[in-house]
């Protein structure tokens, strides 16, 4: 069940995204980075939005020669996916739902 919420909560913040870049027929690039592989702009966007939470994962997003980057940030527990524009801009902000290990 987590699985299948996480693979929902990507799709959803990837299909804004998509949205967002003007979707057309090219194909999307992810790849994932590091911290020091993002515009300073970028950095300092992450670095403001994880201030007291955590760091999990950046993506950096292509489609169509524009360029955007994806934050996984866990703050008090709760998983947050930010995307950010390359002049450090936040794009979408998407909560995850709160995660149960019930399975019923």
């Amino acid at each position: 069940m987590k699985a299948k919420r996480e693979k929902y909560a990507h799709a959803v913040v990837l299909g804004l995204l998509t949205l967002t870049l003007a979707a057309c027929d090219d194909a999307r690039e992810e790849e994932k980075v590091g911290i020091d592989q993002v515009p300073p702009a970028v950095k300092a966007t992450i670095e403001q939005e994880s201030k007291g939470g955590t760091l999990k994962e950046i993506e950096k997003l292509t489609q169509n020669g524009k360029t955007a980057y994806g934050a996984e940030i866990v703050m008090n527990g709760k998983e947050q996916q930010t995307v950010i524009a390359e002049d450090g801009t936040v794009i979408k902000r998407a909560a995850k739902e709160e995660e149960h290990d019930d399975d019923d």
